[in-house]
């Protein structure tokens, strides 16, 4: 018999910033990025939790880590006791007086459910308003179920005997293994001994086998003269057709690229991603002239050919020329015509700037070059960030836009990660509104002139394309324009198109220069 029922009352997505749970508990689901989290004016703190429950009246706030866009759904609720039994307060286990940390297996089916959740908050009528309380409770049994979980003392001996079965399987690396004879000698059923592998490594013991194998066929690749084959069967897989297979699957690049992109001197053609292999210390073959005349990454680009003009418009003459070992492309532009020349990466544009970054690493063998070049950044968005409550006391608003050729019309920014995320800033209250509440948002909108007062912030950043330039001063003219405060206050910068890269380089130099242009 169900003695207590749990109703929510408001669902928000929630970013940076402070955030209250006034008169009911809440329920944290941390959805994309990560972030630090500072509650109720105590030290802050890493947050590593899967989930969380809120104490009525807590006080907590989010900072993200650096190079990290961290977002996370907000579901208040209210606890309703059935059946009424002794102190409802001591017999009501998800509604305590502390923080709850929470873990399931079920995290992406929570976050599906908050999803549809979000959707659906402003319906209000029958039948569809109690769909939705029946979807919160499916999200209070995964809750409870956590609660069990994380309140039953795994015994300490069956924990030591997985990882004597994990070190076993790290010094077998090329034998057959069969878990369920693992299991059995650790005197635990398969599904125990499963979730206490998982628990201990993150990874199923499938995963866990797979992802060993594939890392030390990595490792050998690099280190080793040895063929494809020889490293397949030293590394578990006795069949080098599905070892090429599976090493695809989990790096991303075939084991003979892998081979040509971890070579010291690596011959790579770019059509994006030049700025993010220039941090890692890799100088590519050959890159679009769009890439190549960028301000901030111009002076490490000598000796690299042009291979095209833009990002979608190659010179395949050119780029056969450069004879590369692999080709980066994004969002397949032209993935068919480049594995013709070479074999070619694509890497989705639509990830935030670090997650691409970070893939680049990863694909190229420079992981470690990555975390040292993003240490180094987040010292210096400190800095800034001390410079900028120096020179802006308040917390003014900011907004990023885009000029270009077209009559009538202007791009407001949602996305601008340096600002917005790694700075701290705070866009004006329609950007952030929108950043709140519209789950699929581009980083980009273009709008009619007349809407610019709504997305106009204290400080404006307008970059302005050079055939846009007679079109711009006509804005300027205008009763419209004229009449945004910062254009009254003297606070409107005009950028030119170098502030529209997002790679790492470019980035970094944009941020050490903002100071000095709030300060101008």
């Amino acid at each position: 018999m169900v003695h207590r029922v749990y109703v929510w009352t408001d669902i928000a997505l929630i970013r940076e910033g402070e955030h209250r749970c006034s008169d009911s508990p809440a329920l944290l689901l941390p959805v994309a990025g990560k972030a630090s989290w500072r509650l109720n004016g105590q030290a802050p703190d890493m947050m590593d939790a899967d989930m969380y429950i809120l104490p009525t009246h807590t006080i907590a706030s989010f900072e993200n880590a650096s190079g990290e866009s961290w977002s996370a759904f907000l579901v208040s609720f209210k606890s309703v006791a059935v059946i009424e039994s002794g102190n409802q307060r001591e017999n009501d286990r998800v509604a305590a007086d502390v923080v709850q940390e929470l873990y399931t297996p079920s995290i992406s089916r929570m976050i599906g459910f908050a999803e549809q959740l979000f959707e659906g908050r402003h319906v209000t009528h029958e039948p569809e308003a109690y769909s939705l309380h029946t979807l919160f409770q499916k999200m209070m049994q995964v809750v409870l179920e956590a609660l069990n979980s994380s309140n039953q003392s795994l015994e300490y001996g069956a924990i030591e005997a997985v990882k004597r079965s994990i070190a076993y399987m790290d010094q077998t690396m090329a034998e057959p293994i069969d878990f369920a004879k693992q299991a059995e000698q650790c005197r635990l059923s398969l599904r125990h001994y499963s979730r206490l592998f998982t628990k201990l490594t993150g990874l199923s013991p499938t995963n866990y086998r797979i992802r060993s194998r594939v890392a030390e066929a990595k490792k050998l690749l690099t280190l080793t003269s040895e063929s494809v084959q020889q490293v397949a069967a030293k590394s578990g897989f006795s069949d080098p057709f599905h070892f090429s297979r599976t090493f695809k699957r989990h790096v991303g690049v075939s084991p003979r690229l892998y081979v040509h992109l971890h070579r010291e001197h690596s011959r790579i053609a770019v059509y994006q991603y030049l700025g993010e292999l220039l941090a890692l210390g890799v100088k590519p073959v050959g890159a679009p002239k769009l890439l190549l005349s960028g301000k901030y990454v111009r002076p490490l680009v000598d000796g690299i050919a042009e291979t095209g003009s833009t990002v979608v418009m190659p010179d395949m003459e050119r780029l056969k020329g450069v004879a590369p070992d692999a080709i980066f492309t994004f969002d397949g532009f032209h993935y068919d015509q480049y594995s013709r020349i070479a074999p070619t990466l694509n890497i989705e544009w639509s990830q935030p700037a670090f997650s691409r970054f970070k893939q680049v690493a990863s694909l190229t063998g420079r992981e470690r070059q990555a975390d040292e070049w993003m240490e180094r950044y987040a010292d210096q968005v400190q800095e800034v960030r001390r410079q900028l409550r120096k020179s802006l006391g308040t917390e003014p608003t900011v907004s990023f836009w885009y000029i270009r050729e077209f009559p009538n019309q202007f791009d407001v920014y949602y996305d601008r990660e340096m600002m917005y995320d790694d700075l701290g800033l705070n866009p004006p209250p329609t950007i952030d509104q929108a950043r709140r509440e519209r789950l699929q948002l581009p980083f980009k909108e273009s709008k009619n002139i007349a809407e610019m007062p709504l997305y106009a912030g204290d400080y404006m950043f307008v970059v302005v394309d050079s055939q846009a330039r007679e079109l711009f001063e006509q804005y300027r003219k205008g009763a419209i324009w004229r009449n945004l405060q910062a254009v009254k206050s003297g606070r409107v910068h005009v950028l030119t198109r170098d502030w529209l890269y997002v790679d790492p380089i470019s980035r970094l130099g944009q941020m050490k220069e903002l100071p000095q242009l709030i300060r101008a």
